[in-house]
C-alpha cells in the first residue's frame, strides 16, 4: 500500500469520525428529550433514578448445589429437582435413600 493511499484512508477515517459524532450529536438531543417526556409522564426524578442505581443490587452468582446422597462417584444426587434413576430403583427395592447420604 503507497503512502498517497493511506493518506486518502486516514481523510476518509477522519470525515467519517465527524460525520458520526455529528449523527451522535442530532439523536443524542432527541434521546434526551424522550428520556424527559418519559420521566415527566411517569412522575420520575432524578433523584429518584440515582437512589435506584445507588440500591440495586448485582445479580447473586449461585454456588452449586452441595451433593446430599452418593451412590459412587458417578451417581449422586442433591435432592432437589427430579430423582434419578438411581435414587428411584433404590426407593422401589424399599430401600432408604438415607444410607447414601453424604456426611456433613
Amino acid at each position: 500500500m503507497s503512502l498517497t493511499r493511506l493518506a486518502e484512508i486516514k481523510s476518509q477515517l477522519s470525515e467519517l469520525q465527524k460525520e458520526a459524532d455529528e449523527i451522535i450529536k442530532s439523536e443524542r438531543i432527541a434521546v434526551i428529550k424522550e428520556i424527559q417526556d418519559k420521566m415527566n409522564n411517569f412522575d420520575i426524578t432524578i433523584e429518584e433514578l440515582q437512589r435506584k442505581a445507588k440500591t440495586a443490587k448485582p445479580a447473586s452468582s449461585k454456588s452449586p448445589a452441595v451433593i446430599k446422597y452418593r451412590k459412587s462417584e458417578h451417581e449422586y444426587w442433591v435432592g432437589r429437582g427430579p430423582k434419578p434413576g438411581w435414587v428411584k430403583e433404590v426407593e422401589n427395592r424399599g430401600e432408604s435413600i438415607e444410607q447414601y447420604r453424604v456426611p456433613v
